[in-house]
């Protein structure tokens, strides 16, 4: 259950696991993005940066955990994805 300040979560990641097969990508992501606040992720190349912005508007299914975008679960079952995709801009770096 959310508390008023995650309500207040322009994105709050919890617990967000990823694999591929036996290969575990992300395992045990959580966060709180606050609105307005300019966030950055970085790391190494192959250290699932573009996994977690994938999985964080449901490109990838996250394998466990939950998102929330404006404290709405993204990742609850009966999500109208399409909707919430209206709202998250993402810039590819190489198109394919």
């Amino acid at each position: 259950m959310l508390s008023n300040a995650d309500y207040n979560a322009a994105v709050k990641v919890e617990n967000l696991h990823k694999d591929f097969g036996k290969l575990k990508v992300l395992q045990g992501i959580s966060t709180n993005i606050k609105h307005g606040e300019v966030v950055a992720i970085i790391g190494p190349s192959g250290s699932g940066k573009s996994t977690f912005l994938r999985c964080m508007n449901l490109l990838e299914m996250p394998t466990a955990g939950k998102i929330y975008i404006q404290g709405a679960d993204i990742t609850a079952p009966k999500t109208d994805i399409m909707k919430v995709r209206q709202n998250i801009g993402m810039v590819f770096q190489h198109f394919h």
